[in-house]
């Protein structure tokens, strides 16, 4: 559930305070994101790197689709999640309850403020953008902090997160809408025809 975890950091839209920044999240009540993702893992040199688009609503409904290197969907209808890999036609099933966190009731544009899961360590300016540096404040056992740089005008144009066990991912943002109304079954959970179906 890893890659659900980052991915709920989509939902993050920066201003120039962090008091800001919650507001702003706070008004967000759909987004879309078409990302490429690099990871780097401690164990390797090269950096393995995914495209897709990633789809939120606030209360927990959520759509990711890798498109490359393979097809795959995570989709959360609010009660139960979904990771299903067309190549093999494999369709996991969990409920959304077990695979909940504080940092993840912050970020997936669920429930918790921002303010009560991390805590702002400091801000870097650099050419043009502006670095926010996050640490989670509650016991968490993947992330370590989260880096977010911002234009100077607010808008994300990355995010990397150091992960406890060295794993970096460094998530870049390609294309951003808000506040969209979505589809009637862009959160719906159907199996698809003839998948094999994993249960915990």
């Amino acid at each position: 559930m890893r890659l659900l975890v980052l991915l709920f950091l989509f939902c993050l839209s920066f201003a120039q305070s962090f008091e800001d920044f919650q507001k702003r999240l706070d008004s967000i009540r759909t987004i879309k994101v078409s990302f490429v993702q690099r990871v780097q893992y401690p164990w390797q040199s090269g950096v393995e790197t995914s495209k897709g688009v990633f789809y939120a609503q606030r209360g927990g409904k959520f759509r990711i689709e890798y498109e490359q290197p393979h097809r795959t969907l995570i989709l959360s209808d609010g009660l139960q999640v979904m990771v299903y890999s067309p190549s093999d036609k494999t369709a996991y099933l969990d409920s959304l309850e077990r695979n909940r966190s504080p940092v993840i009731e912050a970020l997936f544009l669920i429930s918790k403020p921002l303010s009560e899961v991390f805590d702002l360590v400091s801000q870097m300016e650099e050419e043009g953008a502006k670095t926010f540096v996050l640490k989670p404040k509650v016991k968490d056992d993947y992330f370590s902090r989260i880096f977010v740089e911002v234009s100077r005008r607010g808008d994300i144009r990355s995010i990397k997160v150091e992960e406890k066990g060295g794993i970096i991912t460094t998530i870049e943002f390609i294309r951003v809408s808000t506040n969209f109304t979505p589809s009637e079954g862009l959160f719906r959970i159907t199996l698809p025809e003839g998948a094999r179906v994993i249960r915990p």
